[in-house]
């Protein structure tokens, strides 16, 4: 690419034409460090203490953990870490074949996560583009 040069955007579905971006998980050591205003949840199941703030039109979901066996421990051990993204689907079935035939392994069975809302969840994974939540849309 020559300087002052724009890279060109491609489009693509990997989640099913319904899917679209919800949050970004942000790995921090506390939650009230980061965001004194935010308004924390404790997520057991997931073993964190999690809370959605809004930056700049952007959602970020804190991730703190609940302790040393918390998935997240090791990985925010030098200092925040950018986690995973989130895609919202209608389906998260059929938003599971679609990342199949796209590369990505299911890491989790779904679940559904009480502490937020309700929303049924699965984790899946590419070597390419990394750690990726799906949630289930409410209706």
């Amino acid at each position: 690419m020559t300087a002052g040069a724009v890279p060109q955007f491609t489009t693509r579905s990997i989640f099913g034409p319904d899917a679209c971006f919800h949050h970004v998980g942000l790995g921090v050591s506390s939650i009230r460090a980061a965001d004194p205003e935010a308004q924390p949840i404790t997520n057991r199941t997931q073993r964190v203490t999690m809370a959605f703030v809004e930056v700049d039109g952007v959602t970020v979901e804190l991730l703190e953990p609940l302790g040393e066996d918390s998935p997240i421990a090791r990985q925010i051990a030098g200092g925040p870490a950018l986690l995973h993204l989130c895609f919202e689907v209608d389906d998260l079935d059929t938003a599971l074949e679609s990342a199949r035939d796209a590369g990505f392994h299911r890491i989790s069975a779904p679940t559904v996560v009480p502490e937020w809302g309700g929303r049924r969840i699965v984790w899946v994974f590419s070597r390419e583009l990394g750690l990726v939540e799906l949630a289930e849309r409410l209706s």
